[in-house]
């Protein structure tokens, strides 16, 4: 059989146009399996085809509208003809397209003065298509930029894709949601009363490029919180001049005025609530990751269990055992000044044992030492220890896993260490905006919201 596609194309003023774009032939009596139906190259060379119809007779139609003067309603002369090039998911078009001169009525309009007006310029002044950019930056966010380029290669029909110009379009996406968000002011309706945030802070490292003399780059990741929202966010803070003004756009994106307590849970590391303290201007209230400390509970509960199992320990082993196994309980329910005091008790213990076998000794020590690591830990974030049993029951996070989840999705997946690529601040800055987007679904948004 023989299958001929022709397109039929009707514009505004009712006429109309049609254009034949191929014609696929399968005699059956000569059919393979992998002759039945549409294949992968004829799918993309009809897409081709289609596309550069569709393209021609909107190009004209607008063409034809933009010599329209919209003071006067007068016919704008055509100035010359110019030869452009358009990128789209569906092909690499080089059209002509007039360019129209100003109106004799000398009117001030969207024209800039003493030059013609390009209709294809005014819509695509990256010679690109919006959603060619958007998938191109989300395929980047995803893969290595040489796996993204290939990925477009084999499943459409557009031009020859390069590595370099993923990055870069990478780059100006990142660019574009960083300069919309900054823009586009946050108006919370009337009826929507400002809500308590919590931010999850946490922190991952990534290889540097040899030329900025350093082995590897800090990338701060996390997730901002609300009642019914929440928004991933990643940036390099040596990338950006203001760490804190990106920050501060993730917090007024969910509705943050000012007003509401902005609760930060994250690890000891101080300049993670720090940037929080800074973006928002005042106080925060910080509460210690618990995640962080029942694993330097576990280091505790496994040394002393170790200690007890040698052969030659002479002491008490209730002693020993009893504290390391309230000792869990007392932090859980916000009572750090007696589980301080048993670590201590702990630790005196430990010294009051004979040193006459080695192995006792070496045990003994280990315990002083995960028993010290513990109360150096409680007594540096004192003040960040709440009552978590509380918090828990009331249905609070009282955990930083949603950042440990943001440090894999955004950070190790397309980052981490075992890939065999190197970032610059800046690069790895992009990639991490550009990932949290993806994630969140804000990058397709953006570009919806352009195009109304």
């Amino acid at each position: 059989m023989d299958v001929r596609i022709i397109v039929e194309t009707t514009f505004e003023n009712g006429t109309t146009k049609r254009h034949h774009l191929c014609c696929l032939s399968r005699p059956f009596r000569r059919t393979q399996p992998e002759g039945f139906g549409l294949l992968l190259e004829d799918a993309k060379m009809i897409l081709g085809q289609l596309q550069k119809a569709i393209l021609l007779d909107q190009f004209e139609e607008i063409s034809e509208a933009s010599r329209i003067c919209p003071d006067c309603d007068g016919v704008r002369a055509i100035h010359d003809y110019r030869s452009r090039v358009l990128d789209t998911l569906f092909g690499r078009f080089e059209v002509k397209v007039p360019r129209i001169r100003r109106c004799a009525c000398n009117a001030k309009s969207d024209v800039v003065l003493g030059g013609p007006l390009s209709p294809l310029a005014h819509f695509f002044p990256d010679r690109s298509t919006p959603e060619m950019r958007r998938l191109q930056a989300e395929l980047g966010a995803r893969h290595s930029f040489r796996e993204a380029a290939r990925i477009l290669e084999t499943f459409l029909p557009c031009a020859k894709q390069v590595n370099t110009s993923v990055r870069n379009r990478l780059g100006k996406v990142a660019r574009e949601i960083c300069d919309s968000e900054q823009t586009e002011p946050v108006v919370p309706s009337a009826a929507e009363e400002a809500s308590a945030l919590t931010v999850f802070l946490d922190g991952a490292h990534i290889r540097c490029r040899p030329e900025y003399q350093k082995r590897h780059l800090d990338v701060v990741v996390g997730k901002v919180e609300s009642h019914d929202k929440c928004r991933r966010f990643g940036l390099v803070p040596q990338a950006v001049l203001s760490p804190a003004s990106q920050l501060r756009q993730d917090l007024m994106a969910l509705g943050w005025d000012h007003e509401p307590t902005v609760t930060v849970i994250s690890d000891g590391e101080p300049a993670l609530p720090n940037l929080v303290r800074v973006t928002i201007g005042g106080k925060v209230r910080h509460i210690l990751d618990w995640w962080h400390i029942s694993m330097r509970i576990q280091h505790v509960e496994n040394a002393i269990k170790g200690l007890l199992q040698s052969r030659s320990f002479s002491g008490i082993p209730v002693l020993f055992k009893r504290p390391a196994e309230t000792l869990r309980w007392y932090l859980w329910h916000g009572k750090v000044l007696t589980a301080t005091t048993s670590l201590q008790w702990l630790m005196f213990d430990c010294a009051r044992l004979p040193t006459d076998d080695r192995v006792v000794t070496e045990a003994a020590r280990r315990v002083q030492a995960r028993c010290r690591d513990l109360y150096s830990y409680l007594a540096n974030n004192m003040d960040n220890l709440t009552d978590y049993g509380r918090r828990h029951r009331a249905g609070l996070p009282i955990s930083s896993s949603r950042a440990e989840g943001c440090v894999d999705d955004i950070g190790n997946t397309r980052m981490g260490k075992r890939r065999r690529m190197r970032w610059s601040p800046k690069g790895a800055h992009r990639v991490a905006v550009v990932r949290a987007a993806v994630l969140d679904g804000r990058l397709t948004g953006a570009y919806q919201r352009a195009a109304a």
